[in-house]
């Protein structure tokens, strides 16, 4: 069939599960470009949103499959692929810290998750897109909310948050104990995601002493202490974050997300893999 003005708006849509199910950009974008390629194909459909919304919930989920049999040998811990933008508008992705905590849910779970919570869709919808019975969708809903209960990221004003992320910025760049032991809360969690290609954390760091001993060590470092890397502010998934760079080359070193539960740090997330930032270092 041809691919109308009316099939091309629903390409928000189509990303924002192929993204939510699988948490990297260019995977969603080639899924969405295959579902448009067998589109092409197609003769006759009532319903394109869900003829195209449940081909792509399939590939993602087959896709998800794949990648997380990858994955385990993922050289520390696996992180999401950021969103990155310059301005606060809402692209069409999760917030990044449930995005980050996703990863606990198997796949039909999270396909489940991400048509209810981000994008409304009725159970009947959630049924016909998963190929599951509604009744199934709402037991799916309620297993992925349990494994998620308290650890989902608390919702902030973008101005707090922002503001509270700054906060953090400059204690941590002046070394500033005092001012850190009072904005990171006592079970703080820590993720860093290098790849294998740059120095990060091999395992998750769980609690305020282990995580602050990092934090002060890594600006103790060299490179740290000759000032060589300058912070930028950044909106990731649509959320205020942080953007470190190479003073000397130019280059994005990595991406600092933080969780927050309006007054204290929760969680910090750390991506370092070139990969998971080159397409978006070229905006800047």
């Amino acid at each position: 069939m041809e691919i109308t003005t009316q099939i091309l708006h629903l390409r928000p849509y189509l990303f924002g599960i192929a993204y939510g199910m699988l948490g990297m950009i260019e995977e969603a974008e080639d899924i969405v470009q295959d579902v448009y390629e067998k589109w092409m194909s197609v003769e006759s459909v009532k319903d394109p949103k869900a003829y195209l919304g449940r081909m792509t919930v399939n590939k993602s989920i087959d896709r998800l499959q794949e990648l997380k049999k990858q994955r385990e040998s993922y050289t520390g811990p696996w992180l999401p692929e950021p969103y990155i933008t310059l301005d606060a508008d809402q692209p069409p992705t999760l917030e990044y810290g449930l995005l980050f905590l996703l990863e606990r849910l198997n796949p039909l779970e999270r396909a489940v998750f991400i048509l209810r919570e981000s994008f409304s869709e009725n159970y009947r919808s959630i049924a016909e897109l998963t190929g599951a019975t509604a009744d199934n969708c709402r037991q799916l809903l309620h297993r992925a909310r349990e494994k998620l209960a308290c650890r989902t990221p608390q919702v902030v004003e973008p101005a707090t948050q922002g503001a509270l992320t700054q906060a953090f910025l400059v204690a941590l760049q002046h070394q500033d104990r005092a001012a850190l032991n009072q904005l990171l809360r006592s079970d703080i969690e820590l993720f860093s995601d290098g790849g294998g290609k740059r120095a990060a954390g091999l395992k998750p760091l769980f609690g305020l002493q282990k995580v602050l001993k990092f934090l002060l060590g890594v600006m103790q470092l060299p490179d740290n202490q000759r000032n060589e890397f300058i912070h930028r502010p950044a909106f990731i998934n649509g959320q205020p974050g942080s953007l470190i760079f190479d003073q000397q080359t130019g280059d994005l070193d990595s991406m600092t997300y933080i969780g927050w539960n309006a007054t204290q740090i929760t969680r910090l997330l750390y991506v370092r893999n070139p990969d998971k930032l080159r397409v978006r270092a070229s905006m800047f």
